[in-house]
């Protein structure tokens, strides 16, 4: 039987409908795996008549009615016509995008679909709408009742995993210890074993310019970073480091360890911002991302690239098979 692979269309006031579109005619020739996309119809028709797109589409509501002729939609019809507003944060797409990944998650637990890709939303206009969580990893954690995971960020031959995630800069020293290092290190540890590399090697970063420069600069290297690498490898995993992140990226490492969020993201989005996916481990369903946001600034202007979008439904594809 096929594997239905969901796709959350993402803020309607930005570019994922938009990406979806343009990637549609390479994602729906994979075999064996059939697109179904979460969001309304209206917010769809709106994109294809900018775009100049005409695609045959079918609106379901079961399982059973999913049809690999068509463009097959799973619409709410919260948004219900043209109107909503576009390129900016505002409450009624913040509204929207919320509920279509909250129904992701529900289509997934009913066995509908098999995994996931989440188009861009933004937090900011969650917020506006009154759902106060910091992005995708933080509501699928919730909903699926998940306490151990991780955001692994992925471009071609790289996999770099978040450490802490969404938190501002002066918070990370009072996240980082030891327990915290172990957990993520063994969510990363399974997702390569996941992905069939075997004796998988991984690198950490440092927190501190020139990883504290044996204390000089700063002391998390000597009294929290390197008894943790013992532990790890004491337990058999091969942790190395710390490695400042202005060099670790030259390394040949199976998986990086990130401290704080842009250790991870400005290397990567400035050298693969086309390629980029943002994969949650640790949870049980499979779920992907573009590795970008939600583009207002050049949102129904039709001028966004789909190939983050593919790279993130390709590797769900790959995940499930």
């Amino acid at each position: 039987m096929k594997k239905i692979i969901g796709i959350t269309i993402g803020d309607p006031a930005g570019i994922g409908p938009e990406i979806i579109l343009k990637g549609y005619e390479k994602i729906k020739k994979i075999k064996n795996v059939i697109p179904l996309l979460i969001g309304d119809i209206a917010v769809i028709e709106k994109n294809l008549e900018f775009i100049g797109l005409k695609l045959k589409i079918k609106i379901v509501k079961e399982k059973e009615e999913i049809d690999e002729r068509f463009l097959n939609i799973f619409s709410p019809n919260i948004i219900k016509n043209y109107d909503f507003p576009v390129g900016f944060d505002n409450k009624i797409c913040g509204n929207a995008s919320f509920k279509y990944v909250t129904l992701g998650i529900n289509l997934w637990k009913r066995k509908i679909i098999n995994g996931l890709v989440t188009c861009p939303i933004s937090k900011k206009a969650w917020y506006l709408a009154g759902y106060n969580y910091s992005g995708h990893t933080e509501l699928l954690a919730e909903k699926l009742n998940e306490k151990k995971y991780a955001m692994i960020m992925i471009a071609e031959k790289y996999k770099v995993l978040l450490l802490t995630t969404h938190i501002p800069l002066k918070d990370v020293f009072k996240f980082l210890n030891k327990d915290l290092i172990e957990e993520k290190v063994k969510i990363g540890y399974e997702f390569l074993k996941k992905l069939k590399i075997n004796n998988p090697t991984i690198g950490i970063c440092g927190i501190n310019p020139h990883v504290g420069e044996d204390g000089i600069l700063g002391k998390e290297e000597i009294e929290i970073i390197k008894p943790a690498i013992e532990n790890i490898k004491n337990k058999g995993i091969n942790l190395e480091g710390p490695f400042p992140p202005d060099t670790i990226y030259r390394k040949n490492f199976d998986l990086i360890i990130a401290i704080y969020h842009d250790q991870a993201l400005i290397p990567l989005k400035t050298f693969y911002f086309e390629k980029l996916i943002n994969f949650t481990a640790g949870i049980k369903m499979i779920r992907t991302s573009p590795g970008h946001g939600t583009g207002f600034d050049i949102a129904y202007k039709n001028k966004a690239n789909p190939e983050s979008f593919i790279c993130s439904y390709n590797f769900v594809v790959k995940l499930i098979k």
